[in-house]
């Protein structure tokens, strides 16, 4: 720290910039909440390289009949989601059979009571002025989702 310190010092930094950047340089160097970054391949299936594969962005546990799955959202480079399911530690993943949401720009996913219900967002393009639609997603039978458009609205 010291040696940032002398850098942001010999530039006529103040005390409070010096912390705000500090913090900010720090943020950027740190693993993300809970663990290392996961990504998965366009079959959802996890890889160990993040090129040409799918960030893990979202994940939530979900028991349906008596068995444990893990739902997640996994982002590409250009932004668009990939939905997958799979056995927790993300062993035998798959797309979720969910045709209308696949690659799309998912800007909010909510999940709901019971616990296999998400509110998911979903914008017309990467930016501005764009139509979104909201969706219900039931995951009661993961193999088998249920979805329902909820509403729709320019941005």
């Amino acid at each position: 720290m010291s040696l940032i310190r002398q850098v942001w010092s010999g530039v006529g930094v103040n005390a409070w910039s010096w912390a705000v950047w500090t913090t900010l340089a720090l943020i950027a160097w740190m693993p993300p909440v809970g663990g290392t970054t996961v990504y998965l391949n366009r079959r959802c299936q996890r890889v160990n390289s993040p090129q040409d594969a799918w960030r893990v962005d979202f994940r939530r546990n979900l028991s349906a009949g008596s068995k444990r799955y893990w739902f997640s959202l996994a982002r590409y480079l250009d932004g668009s989601a990939l939905l997958c399911l799979s056995q927790p530690n993300y062993t035998q993943g798959q797309p979720l059979a969910v045709p209308t949401l696949q690659h799309q720009f998912i800007r909010e996913i909510q999940q709901e009571q019971p616990e296999t219900s998400f509110l998911i967002t979903v914008a017309d393009g990467n930016g501005r002025n764009v139509r979104l639609t909201q969706f219900r997603l039931q995951l009661n039978n993961p193999t088998q989702p249920a979805l329902s458009k909820v509403k729709e609205w320019r941005n």
